[in-house]
């Protein structure tokens, strides 16, 4: 995994959610399931203290995620 993307991706899901330090954020890539989307994915999952973990996917490669991927992940539920 390019740990580079992963840093940077890491920074704007923790300023786009307003998470603490306390909050943990993963990233992973994974293949895609769904023939008819991208054969790679993104996948986030935000974990803080005393909450359920949430998990929202990207579809694309992490190299070639935008802020803006994100976003559009959030906002619609990225499932």
């Amino acid at each position: 995994m390019n740990s580079d993307s992963a840093a940077r991706l890491e920074d704007w899901v923790r300023q786009e959610m307003g998470l603490t330090t306390s909050a943990q954020v993963d990233i992973v890539e994974r293949a895609g399931t769904d023939p008819r989307c991208s054969p790679v994915v993104t996948e986030v999952t935000i974990s803080a203290p005393g909450e359920t973990p949430y998990s929202v996917h990207i579809e694309h490669p992490l190299p070639d995620v935008e802020r803006m991927d994100f976003v559009a992940a959030l906002a619609f539920g990225g499932h």
